[in-house]
């Protein structure tokens, strides 16, 4: 594919995410880096580059198809690296091509003086809108973690996220194959080294965090037979890790989504999940106290993965966080009752938001009470302890936030 033809590809993806579709879904049969790059540049940096293109305008308000197209030069130039005229010039003809000629000279004199502006904010902005993120996120974040942590994770939601994968049967010989830190059985490599393993169905791409609740599972409850609901599944990458790397487990993987589930049908069957249920975790198709441990990786707002999916930050609002934890209370209340006496509740978001994890466990039912995860977790893990006993990985550059809380059932 062309340069020209990765801006028209990209302008267009770009625009279908301004209307409310995710990028990851349309990116995932793109096979041009050029398109990926543009893509996600101008969807980390959004606020930055509307905060530099608007410093230019009379107006702020101008048609979305010249946003696209200015935000996009714009991200070309202070991103990734094409030269100032080059971003410009693509850019007029790209408006041209969309059938907006009278709008080429407004663009070609905002790509002249945005990278001025867009240096001035990098410089002296505040952290939101240094880093692209919403003020409300950043005074939220620097309320719950601290002002550094809360810089430190929106600097690292600015960063490109490495490919990370577990292999079904072993890590294979590729080159400049890396090991992770803190978490066996995960591995990164160059993309042109993992997708063709990917594709073939010898490994899943997930992130470290992801991965650690699955190897959480297999600590916590580690004697063969155990019985194990992944009651959450689809699309099934933490139901057959499980499985894939502790055959004595019994695992089930049980969702509300029929099509979902059946994109784990495969993966289920190499890494030997003992079943696919589709049910509704608000009141599961299982029989009460028949799990040794259940999972339930909860519907959340995504607030730890904004590196994989930056385009979260700019929908996120304060009271979709309210709404997610009245639909995890719900859930939480329907998996406890699954539990077997002596087995264990394993809950996680990819969320770091406290309304969504901790602020559930603060009461504890009777029966059950709280296992701490450092029993469970190597030294290195760089997790930290929340105020119901649970635990949070905050965004790094090797990992998405997560949080996580145990309970076991006397």
């Amino acid at each position: 594919m062309s340069v020209s033809a990765d801006r028209r590809r990209a302008a267009g993806i770009l625009l279908r995410v301004e209307g409310g579709a995710f990028a990851s879904r349309l990116l995932a049969s793109v096979s041009g880096p050029g398109v990926r790059a543009r893509v996600m540049a101008v969807l980390r940096w959004r606020r930055s580059l509307d905060e530099a293109i608007n410093r230019c305008l009379k107006k702020s308000a101008i048609e979305a198809e010249l946003r696209i197209i200015l935000r996009l030069a714009l991200a070309e130039i202070v991103e990734i690296g094409v030269p100032a005229p080059v971003a410009g010039d693509a850019a007029v003809r790209l408006v041209r091509q969309m059938g907006k000629a009278r709008a080429a000279g407004l663009v070609n004199a905002v790509i002249r003086r945005a990278p001025g502006w867009w240096a001035k904010i990098m410089e002296d902005a505040p952290p939101d809108l240094k880093f692209s993120h919403p003020e409300w996120i950043w005074n939220r974040w620097k309320e719950n973690f601290g002002g550094e942590a809360a810089e430190a994770a929106m600097r690292e939601a600015q960063k490109p996220a490495d490919l990370w994968a577990w292999f079904l049967e072993g890590a294979p010989d590729l080159e400049g194959l890396v090991a992770h830190p803190w978490l066996d059985g995960a591995f990164s490599a160059p993309a042109r080294e993992l997708l063709p393993v990917l594709r073939a169905g010898d490994a899943y791409a997930m992130d470290p965090s992801s991965q650690l609740i699955a190897h959480l599972v297999a600590k916590v409850h580690p004697s063969a037979g155990g019985r194990v609901l992944d009651l959450c599944a689809a699309p099934g990458g933490k139901a057959a890790r499980i499985a894939n790397f502790n055959p004595g487990l019994d695992v089930v993987a049980a969702d509300l989504s029929l099509a979902r589930l059946g994109l784990g049908r495969s993966l289920f069957e190499r890494a030997g999940v003992a079943a696919a249920v589709v049910s509704d975790a608000g009141s599961p198709a299982f029989a009460v106290e028949s799990f040794d441990l259940v999972l339930l990786d909860a519907p959340c707002s995504g607030s730890g993965t904004f590196r994989r999916h930056p385009e979260l930050k700019d929908r996120l609002r304060p009271e979709d966080i309210k709404g997610r934890a009245e639909l995890q209370g719900r859930l939480i209340s329907s998996a406890l009752r699954l539990v077997a006496p002596g087995g264990t509740l394993l809950y996680s978001t990819c969320s770091i938001e406290p309304e969504e994890n901790e602020r559930h466990f603060r009461r504890i039912p009777e029966a059950f009470e709280v296992l701490p995860p450092g029993e469970y977790l190597s030294e290195s893990v760089p997790w930290i302890e929340t105020d119901s006993g649970g635990g949070r990985l905050i965004p790094a550059s090797g990992w998405d936030g997560f949080s996580f809380q145990l309970l076991r059932k006397k």
